[in-house]
């Protein structure tokens, strides 16, 4: 598993000559790379089962088995993996950008308070100590350089829904007008929370912004909203991430010419996943209703642990690790993918 996961950072690196001087990363779980351990939360991935494929066996902080899609999607910037509380996160350690990512995070403060995780807005305001760091370094001017041409890359928003909207009895809910199935405003809401206002104010000009994957798809929301046995999607609960992607993709335009110098990506999360749902086979699945972890259906972080009794022994041809985290080979397809559409948007030389 190590030679598989360094072989997607070494192509990355000799095909980019590192065309970002650092990498920032905001967002949850899917691309946490172990802020939450060194956070009082109970939101963690450090024990096993979780990396168990990773460095011989070390469990990071990841929620998944190997590789993430920041793993994957290195850039050539290797020491952009550190997670901003990590102990060794200072001096040099920090000159190629860090991860604010906190697991089970959203951009709403409501749907990390209950968790206690950093929400997307804490995060920035994290993000803004680092700058300070980082001119005391490099000094005022460098800095200045070192922020504008850096990439930004934003993994937010779908546990704003799963955690916090969709729940029975959900106060929030209960809050936001519905038009037919799709909770309208609160998608206003949400688009609203998204940093590239303050990303913008404060230097940053490269933002990649990924869209909700299909939530209806993931084990646990199938256990929990859909019929009994059920094995497909939850197509309800699909609508909600396309409506809100289209909404997302429809507003870059927009977003780029009010802020001017602003050059903004969407990252499709969505249509891979859920091609790769409907049709394993073509893609190298044998596995896509429950996850590895036990009985694959409704556990995870904590619940899937070395005595989780269920666990495959195999996760290489699984889409999910436990009932909401993909594994590597997934996060890996994702991760050319955006590579392929930061060659194509941001011009990087792929030699």
């Amino acid at each position: 598993m190590i030679s598989s996961c360094s072989a997607v950072s070494s192509a990355t690196e000799e095909r980019s000559s590192k065309p970002f001087p650092a990498l920032m990363v905001f967002g949850d779980s899917t691309v946490d790379v172990g802020m939450n351990t060194y956070y009082p939360t109970i939101v963690r991935s450090n024990f096993a089962l979780y990396g168990r494929g990773y460095q011989g066996g070390k469990s990071t902080g990841r929620f998944t088995d190997g590789c993430t899609v920041m793993t994957s999607l290195s850039l050539g910037l290797r020491n952009s993996q550190i997670p901003y509380l990590h102990p060794n996160a200072t001096g040099e350690q920090i000159l190629q950008g860090v991860s604010f990512a906190s697991g089970g995070s959203g951009y709403l403060k409501s749907t990390s308070s209950v968790l206690n995780v950093i929400p997307a807005f804490q995060q920035f305001e994290v993000f803004l100590k680092y700058k300070i760091k980082i001119s005391d370094l490099v000094g005022r001017e460098k800095a200045s350089s070192f922020f504008s041409e850096a990439l930004y890359f934003i993994s937010a928003g779908s546990n704003d829904f799963i955690l916090n909207y969709l729940p029975i009895n959900s106060v929030v809910k209960e809050q936001f007008l519905k038009v037919g199935e799709i909770p309208y405003s609160y998608h206003k809401l949400l688009e609203s929370s998204v940093l590239f206002c303050e990303i913008w104010t404060h230097g940053g000009r490269n933002v990649l912004l990924v869209g909700f994957p299909p939530i209806g798809c993931l084990p646990a929301q199938i256990t929990l909203f859909g019929s009994v046995g059920q094995k497909g999607c939850v197509e309800d609960l699909n609508q909600i991430s396309i409506a809100y992607n289209n909404r997302l993709k429809a507003a870059i335009p927009k977003l780029e010419s009010s802020l001017p110098g602003l050059r903004l990506l969407y990252g499709d999360a969505y249509t891979y996943i859920y091609e790769a749902f409907n049709n394993p086979s073509k893609y190298g699945y044998s596995q896509t209703r429950r996850g590895c972890c036990g009985s694959g259906l409704i556990a995870t972080v904590e619940f899937c642990n070395a005595l989780t009794v269920g666990t495959c022994s195999d996760s290489s041809t699984y889409m999910l690790f436990d009932s909401l985290h993909p594994t590597e080979p997934v996060y890996k397809a994702i991760a050319k993918l955006f590579f392929n559409g930061i060659v194509e948007y941001f011009g990087v030389p792929k030699n």
